[in-house]
């Protein structure tokens, strides 16, 4: 990112910048901010498989839900860049079901819901989370802590976190991990459909269960995946939304903005799910490597560009 706002020709794009950066970029002489509203979800995910877990009560899970205040975190975190504040899957994906109320900031109804579970004064929790969300996972805490819960957070690199989430590579099985609550990022590579937010962590065949198993939801899945016709498999997607919000199987927080560091001469068209596919991408007649002034190499010497790559012979 460095590059790309301070340097001209050394970095052209730079994807997932954190929202803290978008003001180094946007005053930068060569780089510009783009953003990308993209199928996304940020959520806590509870850990339901260790052993003697709490998250087992459905009224823990609400607590926490409760707990959170999502203009807060769209403001401070997110510094804006958030959208479908409280959701799961976006308005813009195939299965959204525009029906579900989302859960408010309602700190009093989180502590009612902790006292009615055995923990009027609260308890110990570990949250775990990849270093790109340390900021949230911060912010989160804090907002826990407001209700009488008191926070360990662990922040790791992206090897680290896998080790305690993705179960086929796990350091412990499932029954000995230690963390309560993960915060965890997710997009829909596939840039179409809800089923993708409604398969990791909840169904078993995905490798990152931490759900108690459900043969309902379970079902569900198999009856919706099995659906030819559309209709018939984005009303079945929506009715297991519904079924999530009602389970509380997830802490929801919001959609992150997919945000890029771009140089000014470059025409970037994201593509929407992610992925670095720069077929409608394009540079101007402004940009380095199309004006006539060479670059400059590292040694200072001037070299034009059919001398560092020549063109193949009989193309102009």
């Amino acid at each position: 990112m460095r590059l790309c706002r301070e340097e001209e020709g050394a970095v052209d794009i730079v994807s997932h910048i954190r929202p803290l950066d978008t003001l180094k970029v946007a005053e930068s002489t060569y780089a510009k901010v783009v953003k990308s509203r993209d199928l996304t979800c940020l959520n806590g995910v509870f850990n339901q498989r260790k052993r003697g877990s709490k998250w087992k009560d459905i009224r823990l899970r609400k607590a926490l839900n409760y707990a959170i205040n999502r203009e807060e975190l769209w403001r401070y975190a997110a510094k804006g860049n958030a959208f479908n504040l409280g959701g799961h899957i976006p308005p813009e994906a195939f299965g959204h079901n525009p029906h579900i109320e989302p859960y408010g900031y309602d700190t009093e109804r989180a502590r009612a819901l902790l006292q009615e579970a055995g923990y009027a004064n609260g308890f110990e929790m570990t949250i775990i989370t990849h270093e790109a969300w340390k900021l949230e996972n911060q912010i989160v805490s804090k907002m826990l802590e407001r209700v009488g819960l008191r926070v360990k957070t662990d922040v790791l690199t992206w090897p680290g976190l896998m080790k305690k989430f993705y179960v086929p590579i796990l350091d412990k099985p499932p029954e000995e991990q230690e963390w309560d609550l993960s915060l965890f990022y997710l997009a829909d590579w596939y840039a179409h459909t809800g089923a993708t937010f409604l398969a990791f962590y909840l169904i078993d065949e995905s490798n990152m269960r931490w759900t108690e198993y459900d043969p309902t939801y379970e079902e569900m899945w198999k009856e919706m995946a099995s659906a030819f016709d559309l209709e018939t498999q984005e009303e079945k997607i929506r009715l297991m939304e519904q079924y999530l919000y009602d389970q509380a199987y997830l802490l929801l927080v919001y959609s992150p903005l997919t945000l890029y560091a771009v140089n000014k001469e470059v025409n970037s068209i994201p593509q929407k799910f992610e992925m670095m596919r720069l077929k409608e991408t394009s540079v101007t007649d402004n940009h380095c490597s199309i004006r006539e002034e060479p670059p400059h190499s590292e040694a200072g010497m001037n070299l034009a560009w059919d001398e560092i790559w020549p063109l193949p012979e009989g193309v102009e």
